[in-house]
């Protein structure tokens, strides 16, 4: 299976799934225990309705929105999302060029590898900057001023990565807290090497929002073990990160409905 056979999400998924050994896979794929509240995520979104807009006229179609103040040509936009470079080497340079490409915007994660400085210049689509509140207060001044000089107009403030999930994919190939691959997980990188290949052959792995902040000597001694610790926070997003929670579009019906009620 190539990239041009893949003409939809799953086709993609399985792609991923080919190509990647599983420990990789199953972390950007995964979520957390029984993957309960991950299922019922996807089924509520396979629930939505699109109400087209009919007897409107076709010669001019226009799909955009407004979102947080920024233009989008579309109503989506790529949330941010770490470690992209763990499942591509192109990583975050390649979904912005597809952001630019569609008109919508780009989500810069505080673990992207690849710098908000250097996607900035590279594409001129609209940047959204996911923060997390430190209890250093003089790195969350720095982190957002460094954001702003980017030219970055919006910033979304993670709150639900108290704690990282109990992700048994995660656990059962040894890619977890400590961190330890166990015969299952090595065996599935000796049988798609190509992972590694791409891996070594390409530039080296960074977290550049970080790495001023952060020792990376120290990041480098300890490896994935600290890699993983930290990433895993970012599947709190989406609900992967915990299970049998409320759904986020639940939660926002919920409200649309009681703030009917209250007009």
């Amino acid at each position: 299976m190539r990239l041009k056979d893949c003409h939809n999400f799953q086709d993609f998924r399985t792609l991923a799934k080919k190509r990647l050994p599983s420990p990789i896979f199953n972390y950007i794929d995964g979520g957390a225990d029984d993957e309960t509240t991950y299922r019922r995520n996807t089924a509520a979104f396979e629930s939505c309705d699109l109400v087209p807009s009919v007897l409107t006229g076709v010669k001019d179609v226009d799909l955009s929105v407004t979102v947080m103040g920024q233009k989008l040509a579309l109503p989506i936009y790529c949330s941010p999302t770490a470690l992209q470079r763990l499942f591509h080497h192109d990583g975050e340079r390649a979904v912005a060029n597809a952001a630019e490409k569609y008109g919508t915007m780009f989500g810069v994660s505080s673990l992207g590898t690849v710098s908000m400085e250097e996607i900035a210049k590279q594409t001129t689509t609209p940047q959204v900057y996911q923060f997390y509140f430190h209890k250093d207060r003089e790195l969350n001044r720095a982190m957002m001023q460094r954001a702003k000089d980017s030219g970055i107009q919006v910033m979304m403030l993670t709150v639900d990565s108290i704690t990282g999930g109990n992700r048994e994919r995660d656990l059962r190939t040894g890619f977890a807290i400590p961190f330890k691959l166990n015969l299952k997980g090595m065996l599935q990188f000796i049988l798609k090497p190509m992972w590694g290949i791409n891996y070594v052959t390409h530039e080296k792995f960074r977290l550049p929002q970080l790495e001023e902040h952060v020792d990376m000597g120290l990041w480098c001694h300890l490896n994935w073990r600290l890699l993983y610790q930290h990433a895993r926070s970012i599947n709190e997003l989406g609900r992967r990160g915990r299970d049998g929670e409320i759904l986020g579009r639940t939660v926002l019906l919920e409200r649309h409905y009681e703030s009917r009620r209250r007009s």
